[in-house]
């Protein structure tokens, strides 16, 4: 299966390997994929936000506190609700993704919000930990993004978050990592491998992978 492309109230397609920043594109890209979405991930073997949950897990209380930034449809709320009950608060910036998610009955809370525009609207220090799946291809600053996310945490809470292979290297994001640790946001505990992304399909394959990481806001 090709890239998936749609037009989205310009001239330009947007399309899920290119990515992109423009919050309007990605709006319509996933509010015309989320009834589809689901399905589509599934045929493509997609298993980021079971390791992700995987990854958190294993640190996380009965209850605990979880922010989900950029929730989608739900899928890694799913994973984790699946092996512990926990509370969970979704932010995302589509409005129909955020309806499929909210089908699940999962989420306590969710939120529609652009996550480029900071702070995000969370209050300081209220989440045991937080989440960030699949989203950082769409952020034009993800320092700015996981900084704010370490602020919404309380002092030793835990964020994990994925990036893809082709965008750390081209980023340089192993300096973003560092330069996060260096200025006292978080300590980073863990930096995986590169692991399958979207096997299944066929403009990615084995060519871009994905990292999972997990840090400890300090």
């Amino acid at each position: 299966m090709t890239t998936r492309r749609a037009k989205n109230g310009s001239n330009e397609a947007f399309d899920l390997k290119s990515g992109g920043t423009d919050h309007r594109q990605i709006t319509a890209y996933y509010d015309d994929w989320a009834a589809t979405y689901d399905a589509t991930l599934e045929s493509w073997n997609y298993r980021t936000p079971s390791d992700s949950a995987e990854m958190l897990l294993p640190h996380l209380a009965r209850g605990a506190r979880v922010l989900d930034v950029g929730c989608g449809t739900g899928l890694f709320g799913q994973a984790l609700q699946e092996r512990g009950a926990l509370h969970l608060t979704g932010l995302d910036i589509s409005v129909q993704s955020i309806r499929k998610a909210r089908e699940r009955g999962i989420y306590a809370e969710i939120v529609a919000h652009n996550l480029q525009s900071l702070p995000l609207p969370i209050e300081e220090d209220s989440m045991d930990a937080a989440a960030c799946v699949g989203v950082l291809t769409y952020i034009d600053d993800a320092a700015a993004l996981l900084r704010d996310i370490c602020r919404c945490l309380r002092p030793g809470g835990l964020v994990t978050f994925t990036q893809r292979t082709d965008r750390w290297q081209a980023l340089g994001f192993d300096k973003t990592l560092s330069a996060l640790e260096a200025e006292g946001s978080w300590s980073v505990l863990e930096i995986t491998g590169a692991r399958d992304y979207l096997p299944g399909h066929a403009d990615f394959g084995d060519d871009i992978k994905v990292i999972h990481t997990l840090c400890r806001a300090r």
